[in-house]
């Protein structure tokens, strides 16, 4: 059975074509062609990017037991400014995908999230922003500038908003090839 995915994955250039075959992956991306034998896979990493002009994306990245990799994502971008989500397509080749991998190496490692040495420093940083962003706004209210702590309270506000699925979302933890992990894929319809 074959399996084709294709997206553009940035606001320039073409779009990267994606071919599972059995234990064999085809990277196309127009100008080069890569077979890429999934037995050679030692991870797979699943994430969420916070995206551009609120346009909310889920990726995974395959890395090789020699150190290249390669990634896709959900979003197909048209223009600067456009970006559609594939939803369905993404969801079905990043599971079939996992599935063939799993079948060729069972030594595969399937992990949902970042690194532990970025999502700690990540969290960490996010809480002492919003630590912060709450003595600003205690200290606004104290001196009595309103307008400097409801500005304060609407950054806050804007980002938890921002920076709290990226958070929530891209705990490292493991996964199985067969149960993707449904938080860090596009909504079904």
């Amino acid at each position: 059975m074959t399996t084709t995915f294709t997206h553009s994955p940035k606001p320039f250039g073409g779009p990267i074509s994606f071919t599972l075959r059995g234990e064999k992956l085809t990277v196309d991306s127009g100008r080069k062609v890569h077979e890429v034998q999934l037995g050679a896979v030692s991870t797979v990493r699943m994430t969420f990017e916070p995206g551009r002009l609120a346009q909310k994306s889920f990726r995974t990245k395959v890395v090789m037991k020699d150190g290249k990799s390669f990634t896709f994502s959900s979003l197909d971008w048209k223009s600067l400014v456009e970006a559609q989500e594939l939803t369905q397509e993404y969801r079905a080749f990043a599971q079939a995908l996992c599935e063939a991998i799993a079948q060729a190496n069972p030594q595969a490692k399937f992990v949902a999230g970042k690194p532990l040495g970025l999502w700690l420093p990540t969290s960490a940083l996010a809480i002492a922003s919003l630590v912060a962003m709450a003595y600003l706004i205690w200290q606004a209210l104290r001196m009595g500038a309103t307008g400097v702590a409801l500005l304060g309270g609407l950054f806050a506000v804007v980002g938890v908003w921002q920076i709290e699925p990226m958070i929530r979302l891209n705990k490292p933890r493991p996964f199985r090839a067969g149960e993707l992990p449904a938080e860090l894929l596009p909504k079904a319809p």
